[in-house]
């Protein structure tokens, strides 16, 4: 049976046990509704940066300061988890189901927050047949990828459904480049 925890002081280290394949810490929105509002207005939208901390700030520059000042924190916690020093980002206004289908990432560790809409639905004991759950809206998520390693079992997870329902998702992707 696998353990999913729930963050404790702001501890994501537990990811790295063998029956973590999530990690949760939960948060409110740290974001005000006249920064997000707009960004919703403009869904469906994808912006992307990759590189170290200190290159994405110029690459977020059209996001509200509010924002950027939240990716650089979480991009720095990330980094100083993982110990890469290059990360990949995705910010995205979502208005379909995205990713429908219960699956695990080709990845090492993905770290997901949504700061508005629902937040992502995922399998809570490894079994993508399970009754799903879901993470909080503004809770930081860290997803085990399939490529984390031997005796670690991954993260299934989905987009919730929102096609045709007229809400908007605002959602942050943070995880490492995949190695050639």
């Amino acid at each position: 049976m696998i353990t999913t925890y729930a963050a404790l002081l702001e501890d994501w280290s537990q990811i790295f046990e063998p029956d973590c394949p999530i990690v949760i810490e939960e948060r409110d929105v740290p974001l005000s509704l006249s920064d997000i509002s707009p960004l919703l207005a403009k869904a469906p939208f994808a912006l992307r940066a990759e590189g170290d901390v200190s290159t994405l700030a110029s690459q977020l520059d059209e996001l509200p300061a509010s924002l950027v000042k939240d990716i650089f924190a979480l991009a720095e916690r990330f980094t100083d988890l993982t110990g890469k020093p290059s990360l990949r980002v995705r910010i995205e206004g979502i208005t379909t189901n995205a990713c429908k289908k219960v699956h695990a990432d080709y990845t090492d560790i993905r770290l997901i927050t949504t700061y508005a809409g629902p937040g992502t639905d995922y399998a809570p004991h490894g079994d993508e047949d399970c009754c799903l759950q879901r993470v909080p809206t503004g809770a930081v998520a860290l997803f085990k990828g399939r490529l984390f390693g031997d005796g670690h079992e991954p993260c299934y997870h989905r987009s919730p459904p929102i096609e045709g329902s007229g809400t908007a998702r605002l959602v942050l992707v943070i995880d490492t480049p995949v190695e050639g």
